[in-house]
């Protein structure tokens, strides 16, 4: 029967675990043999593990997975949006950004100066190197249905005090630029700060170092 759209989107919230097909043919209101016909299609697919009769295991990246193929079965942000946690977000951006050659880490901690408290955080740093430098992509992942022009833009503020700190502690790294991930929005800069969509992060990737008036924090030479 192939994978349908609609159908996968209600079963992403209960791909937590071990579940029985039974249980999850209850909770979704699918039907047990539609269920099962979609499950097997979706190992098919890498997704989840058949695991003895009638169950099947899915990890948090079988859940991610099947959210990027919703996403290209045509799935709108906001139907993104309510299947998806938000750290199942911020591990799709860190995902997207491996497979683009950057070696990753999540919720990565910098000290901060004084009088902005004792610690920040970044959600998601990718780090690759391009033509000899080392390069930092320091990504600020919102989970949000809607995020206002003046809140976006106290991020991408905020973001850039980030990347300061950021690159003031690591010796290994030669360049970061501050960027912010979005459910839904228009591609834009702010104050040289990528916002980008999530469906476009790949494009983005591809293109980033060919953008015009991009925020770049160099180290300083000692």
């Amino acid at each position: 029967m192939g994978i349908s759209r609609l159908l996968l989107l209600r079963m992403i919230p209960y791909m937590d675990g071990l579940i029985s097909i039974d249980a999850l043919s209850s909770q979704t209101g699918i039907s047990i043999n539609v269920c099962s016909s979609m499950l097997n299609d979706l190992v098919g697919n890498g997704i989840g593990n058949i695991e003895g009769e009638g169950y099947v295991r899915f990890t948090r990246m079988d859940r991610i997975n099947a959210v990027v193929l919703a996403m290209r079965l045509n799935a709108s942000m906001d139907e993104v949006a309510r299947v998806l946690h938000w750290r199942d977000f911020e591990m799709l951006v860190g995902e997207i950004l491996e497979e683009n050659g950057y070696s990753t880490s999540m919720n990565v901690r910098v000290r901060a100066k004084p009088g902005l408290g004792s610690r920040m955080e970044v959600d998601v740093v990718g780090i690759k190197s391009v033509d000899c430098r080392n390069t930092a992509l320091l990504i600020d992942c919102k989970h949000w249905h809607y995020i206002s022009p003046s809140e976006l833009a106290r991020v991408c503020e905020k973001q850039v005090i980030r990347a300061r700190a950021f690159i003031a502690e690591r010796r290994d790294v030669d360049d970061a630029i501050p960027a912010v991930v979005v459910l839904n929005y228009t591609p834009s800069l702010i104050d040289g700060v990528p916002i980008v969509p999530i469906t476009r992060l790949r494009e983005f990737l591809n293109e980033l170092y060919s953008i015009d008036n991009l925020y770049v924090v160099r180290r300083e030479l000692s």
